[in-house]
């Protein structure tokens, strides 16, 4: 109501709404990369797995903690 008294019109209000689409777009956009990179190294690290069995140990963890971290959802860090 205040903006009003003062002389301020309805667009000049309206105009301090908008909301900033670009760095929404662009921080949506970098986080779809992230996941999808996520889940593509998660299935290429199964796949190497599945084609030498020592990979584990290669990489100094177990087995089961190596499958068990590839099979987490891509959302999850």
């Amino acid at each position: 109501m205040s903006h009003y008294l003062h002389g301020e019109t309805a667009a000049a209000f309206v105009e301090r709404q908008r909301l900033a689409w670009r760095p929404f777009v662009t921080g949506a956009a970098a986080t779809v990369r992230d996941c999808y990179a996520r889940w593509r190294q998660r299935r290429e690290l199964l796949d190497y797995m599945d084609i030498d069995h020592r990979a584990a140990a290669d990489m100094g963890v177990a087995g089961s903690d190596a499958r068990d971290w590839a099979r987490r959802p891509f959302w999850q860090d």
